[in-house]
């Protein structure tokens, strides 16, 4: 039953990661169509219409934290692999735990830029989160990393 789950959530991983791919090549040609559209549904006076005046910014800064968001995604994805095949307690998840927690960090940076460039509460709030989930994921390689080093001491003494 349990091994159904991990299949479950590989499978939501893989569809928001290919969502995500899709959605990232597109914000360079859609960004400023949705921005349109969502300022002729709630006005000018939302925060979205900061973006059309540092559009350049803004589609990088998109770009660079979509990107990180991917790899996570993309870490996330080889980690359930690990995880179905009943073989998590290896180096490679200790590695992408690390990987993760960095991609966090730099979606944090991206965030907390864009708070000098055009202020939102959200952006702090993004900020906020990904800097305590990047953390969480260098505390959590640490724990894999003994984990892993206990599993091999293990599987050397027998």
């Amino acid at each position: 039953m349990s091994n159904k789950l991990n299949v479950f959530v590989k499978r939501i991983l893989d569809i928001c990661f290919f969502i995500g791919a899709v959605m990232e090549v597109a914000v360079p040609f859609g960004l400023k169509y949705a921005v349109n559209l969502t300022i002729k549904i709630l006005g000018e006076t939302t925060e979205y219409a900061k973006i059309l005046e540092h559009y350049p910014y803004a589609v990088v800064s998109i770009m660079v934290a979509g990107g990180s968001a991917l790899l996570i995604l993309f870490e996330l994805r080889k980690m359930m692999k690990t995880v179905i095949e009943d073989d998590c307690f290896v180096m490679q998840n200790v590695t992408s735990l690390y990987k993760m927690g960095t991609y966090a960090f730099v979606i944090t940076g991206v965030k907390l830029l864009r708070c000098f460039v055009y202020f939102t509460p959200s952006a702090v709030v993004v900020a906020g989160v990904f800097f305590f989930a990047g953390l969480f994921s260098k505390v959590l390689a640490r724990v894999f990393e003994r984990a892993v080093s206990y599993k091999q001491e293990n599987d050397l003494t027998i």
